[in-house]
C-alpha cells in the first residue's frame, strides 16, 4: 500500500501548501454562515425551517473548522484547540439538527449512513464517547423506520458500518443489514467481529493494518481521478481526512475505553503528522456567540436534545 499512500499523500500536497492566507478562508467561512444565520432571524417560528436551515448552516461550517485544524497542524507543527472545538461541536450539531421533531421528520436521520460514520468515527478519534453515545440511539431509530426501497441506489456502506457496529457492540446489540436492504463492505463488519475486542496481538495488528489499507483504498482523489468520487463509494474525500488515520485512532480509543491496549502498527498513515493525540478542550472553547441562542431554539422546538447544552463544557 506504499504506492497508495504515496499517490494521496501526492495529491493532497497538490492541492494544500504552506502559503495558504488561513485568515482569508476563515473569514470566508464566517460570511457562509452568516448566510445561514440571516435566513435563521428571517424565517421566524417555523420548526420545519428552522431545523433544515440549522442543519445547512452546520454541515456547511464543519468541515472547514477540521480543515483549518489539520492544515495547522500538517504546516505549522502546531495544534489549534479552537478549530477542534469548532469542528465537534458543528459536526455533532449537524446530526443533532437533523433530528426533528416536526412532521415526516421524526426518529429519522436524513444524512447519509457513511457521513454519519464519518462523524461517529471521528468523535471517537477525539475521545468525544458522549457524542457519539448520544447519536446511536437516533441512528438506530432512523434504520428501524426506513423504508427498505430507500437504500435500493446505495453505494456499498464502509465507516457508517464500522461506526455503528462499534457503538452496537457496547449495547449488546445486532444490526441486521442485509434485512434493511442496506448494502455493506463486509470488512468493516468483520472488523468488529474478529479484532475490535482481541487480545492477540498477531490478529489484531492484521486488521489494524488492513483497517488502514482500507482508508487509504477509499480515500477520493476528485480533482484527479474521475472514478474516484463520494458517489462511487469514495468515502474518505475532503482534504483534512486524507492523511488522518481516524479510524485507527477510533478504534484505539474504543478499545482503551473498554481497559484494552492497542499495538502501534508499521503503517504510513500512521507516520502523517495527523498521527497524534486529538483532545478538544472545551473549557477552553469561545463558542461563537450564535451558537447557544441557537441551540436554545432548536431545544425549545425538539427537548429530545436538550441533552445537547452540557455536552461541550
Amino acid at each position: 500500500m506504499n504506492q497508495r499512500f504515496n499517490e494521496i499523500r501526492d495529491y493532497f500536497y497538490s492541492r494544500n501548501d504552506s502559503g495558504m492566507d488561513t485568515e482569508r478562508y476563515v473569514n470566508l467561512t464566517n460570511e457562509e454562515g452568516d448566510v445561514y444565520l440571516e435566513k435563521l432571524n428571517k424565517i421566524g417560528n417555523s420548526p420545519e425551517k428552522t431545523f433544515i436551515t440549522s442543519n445547512s448552516l452546520f454541515e456547511t461550517i464543519a468541515p472547514s473548522h477540521a480543515y483549518y485544524y489539520s492544515w495547522n497542524i500538517i504546516f505549522n507543527k502546531k495544534t489549534t484547540n479552537q478549530y477542534l472545538c469548532n469542528y465537534i461541536a458543528f459536526e455533532a450539531m449537524t446530526l443533532f439538527s437533523d433530528y426533528g421533531s416536526y412532521k415526516d421528520h421524526t426518529e429519522y436521520f436524513y444524512i447519509p449512513i457513511h457521513k454519519q460514520g464519518l462523524a461517529l468515527l471521528y468523535f471517537m478519534a477525539c475521545q468525544q464517547f458522549n457524542l457519539s453515545e448520544r447519536c446511536y440511539p437516533f441512528i438506530v431509530d432512523g434504520l428501524k423506520s426506513t423504508i427498505i426501497d430507500d437504500f435500493k441506489d446505495l453505494e456499498v456502506q464502509k465507516l457508517g458500518i464500522l461506526a455503528i457496529e462499534m457503538l452496537a457492540s457496547e449495547n449488546n446489540q445486532t444490526i441486521d443489514w442485509d434485512s434493511m436492504g442496506i448494502p455493506f463492505d463486509r470488512f468493516y463488519r468483520d472488523f468488529v467481529k474478529e479484532a475490535l475486542y482481541s487480545k492477540d496481538e498477531k490478529i489484531l495488528t492484521d486488521w489494524l493494518n488492513a483497517l488502514c489499507d482500507n482508508h487509504l483504498k477509499w480515500s477520493a482523489r476528485s480533482e484527479l481521478v474521475e472514478n474516484e468520487s463520494p458517489l462511487l463509494g469514495y468515502e474518505i474525500s475532503e482534504d483534512y481526512q486524507l492523511l488522518w488515520p481516524f479510524e485507527y485512532q477510533a478504534v484505539k480509543n474504543f478499545r482503551a475505553k473498554h481497559g484494552l491496549s492497542t499495538p502501534e502498527i508499521d503503517h504510513p498513515l500512521l507516520k502523517t503528522p495527523m498521527a497524534i493525540d486529538h483532545r478538544p478542550d472545551f473549557s477552553r472553547w469561545q463558542a461563537p456567540e450564535w451558537f447557544y441562542p441557537l441551540l436554545d431554539k432548536l431545544i425549545a422546538i425538539n427537548p429530545k436534545i436538550s441533552f445537547a447544552k452540557d455536552l461541550f463544557k
